[in-house]
């Protein structure tokens, strides 16, 4: 699309106009508008649109854009459906959708090409093949029919190191291009070898019915027991929820969406003929998977499995949906007759109440009746919540009951109107024996901090926390997740000096995590954790999402800068020791400190860049 089409749609266009659609609280300030955000929670007004550049722009989260930006982030679109939308509002004719850059759209669809080919032959070999006798027997098992199989193209990946590639060559598929798609894996000596092997496939593919890459279930007791595509240009796994190319059109047509946990949950229930139903594939729901569910605002309800790792997951999910589902924004008055405003969800979500060890394929293959029943019968997600909160409190111990409560206060703030908000409030007295003047307070006693919060200056202005090289880094590891691949590896407990960053290392470590972002792995930790790392993020700021070279050259700098710490900290402590067995004439120890000195000082390149040729440095300071 030309350039002077997008620019006449944004000239005819009046950002402010399309910006009040969704913003009902912006209000003239001056030669510009201020409004509540709609990118993130706040209290107090930090969004401002300016008409005369026909932009925007958050001080508190830091999204700014023109009209193309913000109707791509508020509708979940891409660039050229936003192109026509806007351009059909505008009165502007757009004949043709918006290209990306020709090669960045030929390699996508290379990947895709590549992936759809390695679909057909996975599913040839469970079909055919005697190599895939064994996936024949689980899909025996499951009583998965031969239906759904060739409906969502289940397959089976031999036990072979290379029978995959082989299969690509054949048809002019190099290996470059294989591990490009996330089908092979780069070999230390510089070969390929198949990504997966003696496996369950499972194509996954994206909302338009583009393959986009893989899930493989291990046979056995292989490890891990489900194996994804690696990411790459067209896969991401937070940005993907399972079957909803099947599903979209039900969901539209129900107005309601089942979340699901797994592969073969998903595939039961369709097989069933109810097919409204997504899976989030085995991890807690993102921010990107919410926003796929936002066209057509429909019920949704979550349908996780009954372990302690399934609520946990569905407690991490309701957090993110209340922060990125739509809401109403709404005026209220506190007891001193202060205006307010609220964010209140126009979304409802109701939690289905499996049985404990059961999930829904289980359920629905033992009896496909029951299933209406049980989403009928979902509790509302404050009766999940609160039974959460409240099931081990201690109700002698008033620190315990009173973490429940502010657990649930966010939660419950944003249900639809007060009347559910007061029930819920009583519900949550009753069950941890407290008088529910005591929660009303807890309320009042929120809403003031959240105010003063959202009301103090900007952490520039404030002088915020001066952050440590190793909190920066660990601060870039929470929030771009994307790195912990090329990074975590690299790096040990040791290399950090505060324990609290050794721990948080540990769990961004642990497998538990790696599927997980930003405010995920806050949630997760423990409350002094959690409090530490909030702090490093809150000081860190506004990041891109993106993982740009700016943001790999910032985490290389902080890096170095840690581990430069980190050797002055040794240097000075052998030198204390050094003087101290100088001091009791301890030769032998001098001895052996000495020698240990100079290897450290053989090491000094490991832990500081090379001097510059351009620049004084002052390491060498006379």
């Amino acid at each position: 699309m030309a350039n002077d089409v997008v620019a006449e749609i944004r000239d005819r266009l009046e950002i402010t106009d399309l910006i009040q659609q969704y913003v009902p609280s912006l209000k003239k300030t001056g030669n510009s508008f201020k409004g509540l955000c709609p990118f993130h929670n706040e209290k107090s007004p930090s969004f401002i649109v300016f008409p005369n550049t026909q932009s925007y722009h958050c001080f508190g989260c830091g999204k700014s854009g023109d009209v193309f930006n913000f109707y791509m982030e508020m509708e979940k679109v891409d660039f050229r459906d936003a192109l026509q939308e806007l351009g059909r509002r505008a009165g502007v004719e757009v004949t043709t959708s918006a290209p990306r850059p020709p090669e960045e759209d030929e390699k996508r669809k290379r990947l895709i090409e590549v992936n759809d080919l390695a679909a057909m032959w996975f599913n040839h070999i469970l079909l055919n093949a005697t190599q895939g006798a064994a996936g024949r027997e689980v899909i025996a098992d499951r009583h998965v029919s031969a239906e759904s199989v060739s409906t969502w193209k289940l397959g089976f990946a031999p036990d072979g190191w290379d029978s995959l590639l082989n299969f690509l060559a054949s048809r002019n598929i190099s290996n470059e291009l294989a591990a490009e798609a996330g089908l092979a894996t780069v070999r230390d000596d510089g070969g390929y070898y198949d990504r997966f092997r003696n496996r369950l496939m499972f194509p996954i593919r994206d909302d338009d019915g583009n393959t986009v890459g893989f899930g493989g279930r291990a046979l056995g007791d292989a490890q891990p027991k489900y194996l994804n595509t690696a990411q790459t240009e067209v896969f991401d796994k937070s940005h993907l929820l399972y079957g909803l190319d099947l599903a979209k059109e039900a969901i539209r047509e129900s107005g309601q969406v089942v979340i699901v946990e797994g592969y073969m949950d998903a595939i039961a229930l369709h097989e069933a003929g109810y097919r409204n139903v997504v899976a989030s594939m085995g991890t807690a729901l993102t921010e990107a998977q919410v926003g796929l569910l936002r066209r057509g605002n429909p019920e949704i309800i979550l349908a996780l499995d009954s372990d302690a790792a399934g609520q946990m997951a569905t407690m991490r999910g309701l957090q993110t949906m209340t922060e990125h589902l739509d809401a109403d924004v709404v005026p209220t008055l506190s007891a001193s007759n202060v205006l307010n405003f609220e964010r209140r969800l126009k979304t409802d979500v109701r939690i289905v109440q499996l049985a404990e060890g059961k999930d829904p394929d289980e359920l629905v293959r033992k009896d496909p009746t029951a299933w209406p029943r049980m989403v009928k019968q979902a509790v509302p997600f404050m009766d999940f919540v609160i039974d959460m909160s409240t099931k081990n409190v201690d109700l002698n111990d008033p620190r315990a009951k009173s973490e429940a409560v502010m657990q649930v206060l966010p939660l419950l703030r944003q249900l639809p109107d007060p009347i559910r908000e007061n029930h819920y409030a009583r519900i949550l007295a009753r069950k941890l024996d407290l008088p529910e003047s005591a929660i009303a307070e807890a309320k009042r006693t929120l809403k003031s901090s959240t105010r003063r919060s959202s009301q103090s200056q900007p952490a520039a202005a404030q002088g915020p926390r001066k952050l440590t090289p190793e909190d920066y880094l660990i601060g870039l590891l929470i929030y771009h997740h994307q790195l912990n691949y090329a990074v975590l590896d690299q790096l040990q407990p040791d290399d950090f000096a505060d324990p609290r960053n050794r721990e948080i290392l540990a769990v961004l470590k642990s497998p538990e995590t790696a599927e997980l972002q930003g405010v995920q792995i806050v949630l997760g930790l423990s409350e002094t954790l959690a409090d530490h790392a909030e702090a490093v993020l809150e000081s860190l700021g506004p990041r891109p999402k993106a993982l740009g070279g700016q943001v790999i050259r910032e985490t290389e700098q902080a890096a170095t800068r840690m581990q430069r710490e980190q050797y002055q900290r040794l240097v000075n402590q052998l030198n204390a020791e050094i003087a101290t067995a100088r001091q009791t004439n301890d030769k032998d120890a001098t001895a052996e400190l000495l020698g240990r000195y100079q290897q450290l000082m053989e090491r000094k390149s490991e832990f500081a860049p090379a001097e510059s040729p351009y620049f004084r440095d002052l390491r060498n300071k006379k």
